[in-house]
């Protein structure tokens, strides 16, 4: 067996790997183009296969996810107001992924924030320990799945059925009945609930992801003429009561350069010890925050009006401020969005789930820990198996 010397420098740690290459292009549908679907089929194309990524969406990356917003002062578009309205930042414990992360460092894609993070229980605020680098996409957690998913086949805004076995193959077709080929070899990068459905002709694997259960959660994102007045860029509010459980200050985040404005206020918060409030107060940018809501209370109120869910994550955050010594400034955009699929509340720990017979599986931060490094750990997982299998073939 002939060996390939792989250099993954467009999206790995930088280090080159050998494995064994295959005899013959393979077929490779990647459904999902999360960061867990990104980590499979940049390692498969990476290994000379013909790997198509489909994903339903407008852009890729899953949760890291970035919402741009006009500047409310009408300011071109590269000014444009940002929030990372799910994932809030990822941490690199396993060593490989450590090495990984630091080459998109080094790359501009990711950098550390170093925002002062603290808690709320209710009655005060706390710093919270910084055991770990907190590490977030540069200019917003987008450009981590955007940059991952240069130079691949990628289509977006494709919503693929579930693919069915026919005549040695798998065919796959979008919502519409729109024919997207045959694949020797697929793998499903989806939420555990998504990937059950595309899984139906591997009931065993379907049977598995059927399994994973999420936890959903509300979410505010809201832009204010001046900053809020907290000594905290994100606090974690650990109240038996109330719907808040994460508020952050998007604009204390690395590469999130405002236009010079309003800087009446950079006094006052240089005094109050916060140099990120006071750093963008002095360049009068706008504050844009994020507020996550409670999972239990998301479920209670997760078909709630949009107007209703807005206002009570509003008034909870007021309230939140007012403890800590001031008042809200005025908002100058707001806009909310659900994560049906949030958090995952039972991980599986296989890593991922792969069916050597049928050539299908599927992979996600479900099977492995439910964070981004498990997500990327877990694509990296199921295309090492599938290598393997058509390597020992």
């Amino acid at each position: 067996m002939p060996m390939a010397l792989v250099s993954s420098d467009s999206a790995t740690d930088g280090r080159s790997t050998q494995v064994p290459a295959a005899w013959r292009a393979l077929r490779i549908a990647v459904i999902g183009a999360g960061l867990s679907g990104l980590a499979a089929a940049r390692m498969l194309a990476d290994q000379q296969h013909q790997v198509s990524l489909f994903e339903k969406s407008r852009g890729c990356g899953g949760r890291a996810a970035t919402r741009r917003a006009a500047h409310p002062s009408g300011q071109p578009s590269e000014q444009a107001l940002r929030f990372d309205h799910g994932a809030q930042y990822f941490t690199a414990r396993d060593p490989g992924f450590q090495r990984r992360v630091q080459s998109w460092a080094e790359r501009g894609l990711v950098a550390p924030w170093g925002g002062r993070i603290g808690a709320f229980d209710g009655t005060e605020f706390t710093p919270a320990a910084q055991e770990t680098t907190r590490w977030v996409g540069v200019p917003g957690m987008s450009a981590l799945g955007r940059e991952l998913a240069a130079g691949l086949n990628l289509r977006l805004e494709t919503r693929v059925m579930p693919p069915r076995w026919c005549r040695g193959r798998w065919q796959l077709s979008d919502e519409a009945g729109t024919d997207l080929g045959r694949f020797d070899r697929v793998v499903v990068s989806a939420p555990a609930p998504q990937s059950a459905e595309l899984l139906m002709d591997a009931p065993r694997l379907a049977a598995q992801a059927a399994c994973v259960d999420y936890r959903p959660c509300w979410t505010l994102m809201l832009g204010f003429d001046t900053p809020v007045p907290l000594a905290f860029d994100g606090v974690f509010v650990n109240q038996t009561q109330g719907p808040l459980r994460w508020v952050a200050r998007d604009s204390s985040k690395p590469g999130r350069a405002r236009p010079a404005r309003d800087a009446a206020v950079a006094g006052n918060a240089a005094v109050a010890g916060n140099a990120a409030v006071a750093g963008n107060a002095a360049r009068g940018e706008p504050d844009c925050w994020v507020l996550h809501a409670e999972p239990g209370w998301t479920r209670k109120h997760l078909n709630d009006p949009r107007e209703q869910v807005e206002a009570a994550l509003l008034e909870a955050f007021a309230a939140l401020v007012e403890l800590a010594g001031g008042s809200l400034p005025r908002i100058n955009w707001r806009q909310s969005h659900s994560w049906l699929y949030s958090l995952v509340e039972t991980p599986l720990e296989e890593g991922c789930l792969w069916d050597p017979a049928l050539g299908i599986g599927a992979c996600g931060d479900w099977c492995n820990g439910a964070r981004i490094e498990g997500a990327w750990l877990s694509g990296e997982a199921i295309a090492s198996r599938l290598l393997a299998a058509v390597a020992s073939a």
